[in-house]
């Protein structure tokens, strides 16, 4: 090869490795963000932990725009903070900060609260709670200790789209609380969000209430979920005034596709699964689901359509036909006026309005087999005629099989699914759950979508 020509291709590699390290310098994206011109994210924060020992945690910083200083507190019982080293520190690499917390120095097999602080490069802060546990399990017959995490909610997914920006919030547990701050207006609180369910969920921001300052947004955000884990991040960013109909035309896109692809029996059992979950994460935090069938029932307690207005209500009460469709609902099979139950007479009851076309609806999505009381599901399952996702009917009651002879159930399930008499029954969870049923069963409905 021409040695003319080998130093052109080193001199064009060069620059283009210039320009692209001078171009990522004061505004580095630490997400995949979507719509922006310019991202900084604060630093983000790792922890690692073995959940077969008790050993050391690790603790991992990054930010693109390098790790500037990072200070770690011990947080006692009253909230008073306390600044301590770690263990041992790898600082190498300024954009990837590598901390660990010593088993058998600093957690000793305790559990612990804990507070960090980072900052980047650009003046970017992350600030957050994080709690050390001591857990249990068994293993081979034997008792394994081991550490587990409860850290604040994640800030993830940032997407702008003309003058709204999306931001994916995530807790295992749930979020108690989102607060968004205008930084260019004196930490002005501009939107709050609160019970936001558990694993990622989605909220927008309104763009056009916040004050810019050289085209560049600057926000506060604070989260805190259940176990009062909390967390202060800065972001910075400026908004591609092009993004509006690009986002616009794949918003029509995922519309469309999201007539078929969500009506499907994987999203109906995942729908079932979160509010379970959420049930669960709500009673160890002692906010109890109760059971009811509306005010004209025994305990006068009231009920609500969907589950996402249960939670923005603070109703948190349901029956075993109501939590069935909620996870109809949440999955876009069913409007929040369409319901039906397994009444007393071994039929279906859809709900008393021809506007809602719940019947036709439902037979637009599954097929309904009539069982008629001949059989009761032990004997179904038996003979591999349930499948995972199925609802079934009986006199008086609706429920979902949950497969491997598990089921989905908000009954009164005595000592099963929950705690208390018949008038005042508080949920524990909804399942899965090892259930023998010996009632008939009268209709199985099968949503045809089994994707």
């Amino acid at each position: 090869m021409d040695l003319r020509n080998v130093n052109k291709i080193m001199i064009t590699i060069v620059l283009t490795v210039l320009i692209v390290a001078t171009s990522s310098v004061f505004y580095s994206s630490n997400a995949a963000s979507v719509g922006f011109l310019r991202f900084n994210n604060a630093p983000r924060k790792y922890l690692t932990v073995s959940k077969e020992k008790l050993e050391d945690i690790t603790i991992r910083m990054e930010d693109n725009n390098q790790i500037s200083s990072v200070q770690l507190y011990t947080v006692n019982a009253k909230g008073e903070k306390k600044k301590i080293d770690f263990s041992s520190a790898n600082t190498e690499d300024s954009k990837k900060h590598v901390y660990t917390l010593s088993h058998s120095k600093l957690l000793k097999g305790k559990e612990k609260q804990f507070y960090v602080e980072v900052k980047d490069g650009t003046g970017n802060i992350q600030k957050s709670y994080f709690k050390v546990c001591v857990k249990s399990k068994k293993v081979n017959g034997k008792t394994v200790k081991y550490y587990a995490l409860n850290d604040s909610p994640r800030v993830i997914h940032p997407v702008a789209s003309g003058n709204t920006m999306s931001l994916g919030i995530k807790d295992n547990a749930g979020t108690k609380y989102v607060k968004i701050q205008d930084a260019n207006d004196g930490n002005k609180e501009i939107h709050k969000f609160t019970e936001l369910g558990a694993g990622e969920q989605k909220i927008d921001i309104d763009l056009t209430k916040f004050k810019v300052n050289d085209k560049i947004y600057k926000l506060r955000i604070i989260t805190e979920d259940h176990s009062s884990q909390k967390a202060v991040r800065t972001i910075y960013f400026e908004v591609d005034p092009n993004a509006k109909e690009q986002k616009s035309t794949t918003e029509k896109k995922e519309k469309t596709e999201g007539d078929t692809k969500n009506k499907n029996v994987t999203s109906f059992v995942a729908a079932l699964e979160k509010i379970s979950q959420r049930v669960q994460s709500d009673y160890k935090a002692k906010r109890y689901w109760k059971y009811t069938n509306g005010i004209h029932s025994e305990n006068k307690l009231p009920n609500r359509k969907t589950f996402e207005k249960a939670l923005k209500d603070n109703v948190r009460n349901t029956n075993c036909a109501d939590y069935v469709m909620w996870a109809l609902h949440d999955c876009g099979i069913f409007t929040a006026n369409q319901k039906f139950y397994g009444n007393y007479s071994g039929g279906i009851t859809y709900r008393r309005n021809s506007k809602t076309k719940t019947k036709s609806t439902l037979k637009k999505y599954a097929t309904l087999t009539r069982i008629g009381g001949k059989k009761r599901p032990k004997t179904l399952m038996s003979e591999g005629k349930l499948k995972k996702g199925d609802i079934l009917t009986y006199k008086g009651h609706t429920n979902v099989y949950a497969g491997n002879g598990k089921w989905y159930d908000a009954g009164r399930r005595m000592g099963q699914n929950g705690k208390g008499t018949r008038a005042n029954y508080t949920f524990t969870t909804f399942g899965p759950l090892k259930i023998t049923y010996n009632q008939p069963v009268y209709y199985v409905i099968r949503l045809k979508d089994r994707s």
